[in-house]
């Protein structure tokens, strides 16, 4: 997962925001129309695709993940959890 980290931090997709926690990573996803912007924290994202921590590749990480949250476990793909056209795009970018 750091080689994809390192990649979208090139890419200039991640960038310092601070929450109630302090201050964290996020990884910038899409600017809206009105101007607002959309993006996920990085410990958000390692819970939801970490069972793919060591080969995070496009194909893994669009396919099905399980995940605790908030105590449920869920399995989903990508593409239910609204990442897939993300993903789509880096691997459009030769990000992943």
């Amino acid at each position: 997962m750091n080689q994809l980290f390192l990649s979208l931090n090139e890419a200039g997709l991640i960038f310092k925001g601070h929450t109630e926690q302090g201050e964290v990573d996020f990884i910038f996803l899409e600017t809206y129309e009105n101007g607002t912007t959309h993006s996920v924290d990085v410990d958000t994202f390692k819970t939801l695709f970490g069972d793919i921590e060591g080969s995070p590749t496009y194909e893994a990480l669009s396919g099905p993940h399980t995940f605790k949250w908030g105590g449920t476990q869920y399995t989903m793909t990508a593409e239910e959890m609204g990442y897939q056209k993300y993903f789509d795009q880096w691997k459009e970018q030769r990000i992943i």
